[in-house]
């Protein structure tokens, strides 16, 4: 799998150098994806209102406790899980900086945002197959102007636009969208349904299916606010 994946990257940046790259010079073209776009693993990127349980289920994934997790928010930080032999942690800056890294875009977002950006590097074997993307958690601010210091939604756009699928967790208790969460659905995944996966997670809580249906309702009345869509995508339990 890591050969073909090897081929076909090799392929498109011979297609890039070859035929892209003598046009975008000639006509000013908007430039190109750089080479650590091109290749690496594809990208998992995990969305979700405070505690529902979106580093839990990274954890589980990775079969190790990597990403901290609570009720309460606890972690303010876009992280990038990737593969590599041994634990190694960078922050925001150096992941903008190296050129081998698809992450030089993120330095328009400004040195807030830097602040709130990491790479760990982990060998485990499910991060030779995707590279995985925990964001924090969406809330609600206490007023309209309080924001996170960076423009978030724009930031969650920049990492949509380029992950093969999207993952949007919802806490049955919580079946609700926050202000952010309208916010990314309206702003920053418009256009990108066919990526989009939505969980309602947390299933062991339900005492009873009545339970279950109140949530799944609630959560399917709110989606229908925020999503332009004549159906509702499926939401995965």
């Amino acid at each position: 799998m890591h050969e073909i994946l090897d081929d076909i990257a090799l392929a498109v940046k011979r297609i890039y150098r070859d035929a892209i790259d003598p046009l975008e010079d000639k006509f000013a073209f908007e430039k190109r994806p750089g080479e650590g776009e091109i290749q690496g693993a594809p990208t998992v990127l995990f969305l979700g209102n405070h505690s529902s349980g979106k580093s839990t289920f990274i954890n589980h994934l990775l079969g190790a406790p990597v990403q901290k997790t609570g009720l309460a928010p606890t972690d303010d930080a876009f992280t990038v899980l990737s593969f590599g032999a041994q634990e190694e942690e960078r922050d925001g800056q150096a992941m903008v900086s190296n050129p081998a890294l698809p992450y030089g875009g993120l330095r328009n977002f400004g040195p807030e945002f830097l602040s709130h950006l990491r790479l760990k590097l982990r060998p485990f074997p499910v991060l030779r197959e995707a590279t995985l993307i925990d964001s924090p958690g969406m809330i609600d601010a206490a007023r309209q102007d309080s924001g996170r210091g960076y423009d978030f939604s724009g930031a969650v756009r920049w990492f949509a636009e380029r992950a093969d699928v999207v993952l949007v967790f919802f806490d049955p208790e919580k079946p609700g969208t926050t202000g952010e969460t309208l916010e990314v659905f309206t702003r920053s995944l418009g256009g990108i349904d066919h990526k989009l996966l939505i969980i309602m997670n947390k299933m062991d809580r339900f005492e009873s299916l009545h339970d279950f249906a109140r949530a799944y309702g609630a959560l399917c009345w709110n989606l229908g606010k925020v999503i332009n869509r004549k159906d509702l995508p499926h939401i995965y339990t």
